[in-house]
């Protein structure tokens, strides 16, 4: 535990030494609130909802994609990151302290989409559920987390910012999160039940919004997360071989 506090501790202040990064960050889902949330559906109350935790969830997306992929590809050609890859403890406390810093990244970036929808829009939605939504989307960052770990650790570094700045965008667009969570035809409707990305929304949706979650999206979310964690501690390891054999 003391090893995971100190990771955890170093992830916190290397956040706050660049707050700009942050705000940056929370860029594209605050346009998407204001410019298709707030006047499209600002007036029915079901819809601004539930289309709040989908911007919240695009939140994680982005979150994931730099911390994990940008960060570890940065990481890898600094040898101050090949430094603190040999300190003790190995890839748990590491793992463990990214994802807790994570956490406190979605929550945070969370609370200006949710003052938006309060203010700008009928979103109803009441305390307990703010919180359980705040919960769904803090389980979301695992798989998403694991997904950008296996990315920053398998793929090239000078590669990996074309990759994580497109693929929020695609998982959230095949997830459903730009569409009518209750649509049931179309194209992303049929795909997006396979995509990691809407189990997680339809967590967040049912957790602040009368929704019930699609037990196939539910399966298919825990399957990528079990396939999504090998992928990961296999690049890590692949990695880790690498630069350190």
């Amino acid at each position: 535990m003391n090893t995971i506090a100190a990771y955890t501790k170093f992830e916190i202040l290397g956040a706050i030494r660049i707050p700009m990064v942050f705000v940056a960050l929370l860029f594209l889902p605050t346009v998407g609130m204001l410019l298709f949330v707030v006047p499209a559906l600002g007036d029915d109350p079901v819809a601004a909802t539930l289309s709040t935790g989908s911007m919240c969830l695009f939140t994680v997306l982005i979150i994931c994609s730099a911390q994990y992929g940008l960060g570890i590809a940065d990481a890898r050609m600094k040898p101050w990151g090949g430094y603190v890859r040999t300190l003790p403890g190995g890839p748990l406390p590491k793992m463990v302290s990214m994802i807790a810093m994570s956490s406190v990244f979605v929550v945070a970036g969370s609370i200006p989409l949710i003052l938006i929808a309060v203010i700008g829009t009928e979103a109803t939605a009441s305390i307990v559920d703010i919180v359980l939504g705040l919960g769904a989307l803090v389980l979301a960052v695992i798989p998403f987390s694991l997904l950008m770990l296996a990315i920053g650790y398998a793929v090239n570094p000078y590669l990996v910012s074309v990759i994580t700045s497109i693929a929020p965008i695609i998982l959230a667009y095949l997830g459903g999160l730009f569409t009518d969570p209750n649509s049931t035809g179309g194209f992303t409707a049929n795909v997006s039940p396979f995509i990691p990305t809407r189990g997680s929304a339809e967590l967040v949706w049912a957790a602040i919004g009368d929704y019930t979650p699609n037990t196939l999206s539910m399966v298919m979310l825990g399957v990528w997360t079990v396939v999504l964690a090998f992928l990961a501690y296999r690049a890590y390891r692949s990695d880790e071989g690498k630069r350190f054999r």
